[in-house]
This record gives C-alpha cells, sequence and structure tokens, in this order.
C-alpha cells in the first residue's frame, strides 16, 4: 500500500514537472512573443506610404486575453492540470493572427502564403491538395498591376486557410491532451484492484509484475527510433507500465492455473493457487516478470484460456481462417487454357531475347513444353501452402 501511494505521488509530481510544468512555459513565451510581435507590426507601420494602417477593433481585446492568461497557473494545476488552458491559449493567439493580415504589406502577404504553403501538412490529404492549387495560383499572379485588389485577395484566402491550418493543429492538440488525461484516469481506476489485491497479499507477486512492465518500458526507450514527444504524449506508456505489467502478471497466472486445471499445460513444478500466490516461488516470480515485459505471452495464454472454454468457436475461427489462406494462386495444370498462354508468353519472350524470327513456329514446342511449366507451378503452389499458417 506504502509503494502504490508512493507511486501516485510520482505520477502527479512526473506528470506536473514534465508534462505540465513544460507546456506552461512554453506556451507562455509564445504567446508572449505573438503579443509583443503584433504590437511591434502595429507600431512600424505596413503601408505603402508608411502611415499604420486602421488597428481592427477585434484585436485588442484578443490581445488582452492572450496577456491576461499568461503565466495564469494556480496550485490546483498541479494537481488537476488537464492542459486546456494552453489550448485555449493557443486558439486566441491563432485568432489575433488572422485578425492582424490587415496590417501586414504586400511583400508579407506573399511571404504569409508561402509559410502557409509549408504548413498544409497538417490538413487531411484532399484539403492539402485543394488548397496548394489555390496558393500556387495566388502567388502566380504577383505581377498583376492592381496591387489593392491582389492584396484583398491575399488577405481572403489566408484567413481562410490559416483558420483550417490553426483547427487541425488545436484539434492535434486536443487529441494528444486528451491522451495523457486518459492515462491518468486509467491509471487511478488500475490502483483500486491493485490496492484490493495487496491487501490480500499479492505484493509480491504485483511488484514482480511492475517490475517487468518497467523493464519493458525501458527497453522500448533504449532501442525505439523514433519515439513520440509531442505535448508529452511519451509520458503516457511510462506511467502506464508498472500498473499494467502489475495486472498483468496476475491475470496471467490466474489463466495459467486454469490451464493447468485443464490439462493444457503441464507444469506441475509451478504452482498458482491461490495461497502460493501469496508466498510465491522463484519460479512464479519469474513468470511474473515475463508477463509483465512480454504482452505476447499473455495473449497467448488469453488464446488458449479461450480454447478451453469455447472450443467450437475457436476452431470455426481457425477453419474460416485456414480455409481464407488456402485459395489457390497459381493456375493447376489441368487448365489447357493456362497451358497454351504460358506456351505463347514463353515463346514471345525468347523471341524478343533472341531477336530469332522463327521463334513463333517454335511457339509450338514451347506450348507442349507448359505441361511441365503448369506441373511446377502446381508445386510452387503447394509449398506455398504448406508454410501457411
Amino acid at each position: 500500500m506504502v509503494l502504490l501511494a508512493a507511486y501516485v505521488l510520482l505520477v502527479i509530481l512526473a506528470r506536473w514537472i514534465y508534462i505540465a510544468r513544460t507546456n506552461v512555459v512554453w506556451t507562455d513565451a509564445q504567446a508572449g512573443a505573438a503579443t509583443r510581435r503584433l504590437s511591434m507590426l502595429e507600431e512600424r507601420g505596413s503601408s505603402a506610404n508608411g502611415q499604420a494602417p486602421v488597428r481592427p477593433a477585434s484585436l485588442q481585446p484578443l490581445l488582452d486575453d492572450i496577456e491576461k492568461n499568461i503565466s495564469a497557473c494556480t496550485r490546483g494545476d498541479v494537481v488537476g492540470w488537464n492542459g486546456s488552458r494552453q489550448i485555449a491559449l493557443w486558439v486566441t493567439m491563432h485568432e489575433a493572427e488572422r485578425l492582424a493580415l490587415p496590417l501586414l504589406s504586400h511583400e508579407q502577404l506573399v511571404a504569409r502564403l508561402e509559410r502557409a504553403r509549408g504548413q498544409l501538412a497538417e490538413l487531411p490529404q484532399p484539403r492539402r491538395e485543394a488548397w496548394e492549387y489555390v496558393i500556387c495560383t495566388l502567388l502566380a499572379r504577383q505581377g498583376e498591376p492592381d496591387r489593392k485588389r491582389l492584396d484583398r485577395d491575399y488577405r481572403a484566402y489566408l484567413d481562410e486557410v490559416l483558420g483550417e491550418i490553426y483547427e487541425a493543429s488545436n484539434g492535434n492538440a486536443i487529441q494528444l491532451s486528451g491522451l495523457y488525461n486518459r492515462a491518468t484516469w486509467i491509471i487511478l481506476v488500475s490502483l483500486l484492484p491493485l490496492a484490493v489485491l495487496a491487501g490480500l497479499g499479492f505484493g509480491t507477486l504485483l511488484v514482480a509484475g511492475a517490475i517487468g512492465g518497467l523493464i519493458s518500458r525501458m527497453q522500448r526507450l533504449v532501442f525505439s527510433t523514433r519515439i513520440p514527444v509531442s505535448y508529452g504524449s511519451s509520458w503516457g506508456p511510462l506511467f502506464c507500465a508498472p500498473v499494467l505489467g502489475a495486472l498483468a502478471a496476475w491475470a496471467g497466472l490466474v489463466l495459467i492455473s486454469l490451464l493447468q486445471k485443464a490439462g493444457v499445460l503441464q507444469l506441475t513444478a509451478l504452482k498458482t493457487s491461490l495461497a502460493d500466490l501469496r508466498a510465491p516461488t522463484a519460479a512464479v516470480l519469474g513468470i511474473a516478470i515475463l508477463l509483465g515485459i512480454s504482452e505476447r505471452f499473455l495473449l497467448r495464454l488469453e488464446k488458449q484460456a479461450e480454447a478451453v472454454i469455447d472450443p467450437d468457436h475457436v476452431g470455426a475461427a481457425d477453419q474460416a481462417t485456414t480455409a481464407s489462406q488456402r485459395v489457390p494462386l497459381v493456375p493447376s495444370a489441368a487448365s489447357p487454357a493456362a497451358g497454351a498462354a504460358n506456351g505463347a508468353a514463353t515463346a514471345n519472350r525468347d523471341a524478343a531475347a533472341n531477336g530469332n524470327a522463327t521463334a513463333h513456329g517454335d511457339a509450338t514446342a514451347h506450348g507442349d513444353a507448359t505441361g511441365n511449366g503448369g506441373a511446377a507451378g502446381n508445386g510452387t503452389a503447394a509449398k506455398t501452402d504448406d508454410h501457411a499458417p
């Protein structure tokens, strides 16, 4: 129970220090930089005559909201942080950038269009292709003499494409935020049965499974070539690994006990009764660690248990799978049309390779030889079928 309480405390601290605090500081820095950039843009002026354009009336309230929300975290965020304030801040910043488009000069609009073209990867493929064509068409109109009309078109299309890009980006942030929020909820709920099992005396077994889960995650971190790190998403599996390993160890050993009773497994030296699991031997602890490390081992035990409980259903599923895998992929030798076609194709290939004009005359000989070719095809099919799972 002490270990479970310590684990909850470690998860909360790691979640705040390595996920929440990082996102809060980074988002606040981005918001401050965006506010200063927009303010400098207005003060500097970007019109052709050097005079600052009229500031949109709706831009100032958004800038005030950004400044008000910067560093607005409270003590409650240490435990209850869920990323919603940062996502709301990003939405406000994106809206302010769209409203600031009238402050941009012609050159800045062209540059912003080119940058938006590079951000189209956020969109689904159909929308990406559609906007790619539109942006290329707009950039091709830079030589038009009517700059005012061209700038109006640039602003109108920029406002729409940025709206789609920012909506997709905010949606990704919401999904990633929900990822570790769901992971936190699963961990807290999983601790309830773990606390019950620890109270019943299975603490040593659960610790062995948790060790296996930690070993599994360490191996993946060390040997993985691509680890997602966006918005702290890589921390979700790390938080879940010990809890998953502990539960997998308990469930897997109970399934082993079921398979022993059914006569499927003959591990007489492995004692898996409830009394034995309260004081596990070294062999039982080794199985618990293996169950915590390997998800495949647990899945195999689950399939074996399903076969014991409902063999008819599993057998029908296996027969359907085998029948679907044994569809002949190569025509049999009994098909004369296939043999003739193969013979003709062989003759034509030989004629093209040798440059011999009499190859078509030899097509009959090749056609006669297709009997052996068809037999070889059947042999290949049989070998493929033998190796099918």
